[in-house]
């Protein structure tokens, strides 16, 4: 069953998140120093570590790094059997 994203913006940064549960899966946000945007995806295991985000890089500007959210939980979407 594929799952639904959006995006929604709240203060400073972009929110994507699974429109049937109202979960945040990722993020895309400026760095404090400037103009560079940063990507990251949150896995899911809720250890509240560092190893539940995924930083996919830093990008030119906020397209790309939407970009790079979508395109991980579309990778993640088609190899999910099951919930």
């Amino acid at each position: 069953m594929n799952q639904t994203f959006d995006w929604q913006e709240r203060g400073s940064a972009y929110y994507y998140y699974n429109v049937d549960t109202g979960k945040i899966v990722g993020t895309v946000s400026k760095l404090m120093t400037g103009d560079i945007w940063i990507g990251v995806v949150y896995t899911g295991k809720y250890s509240f570590t560092m190893d539940d985000q995924c930083h996919l890089g830093q990008y030119i500007d906020m397209a790309f790094a939407k970009d790079a959210v979508e395109h991980f939980w579309a990778v993640q979407n088609q190899t999910l059997i099951g919930e």
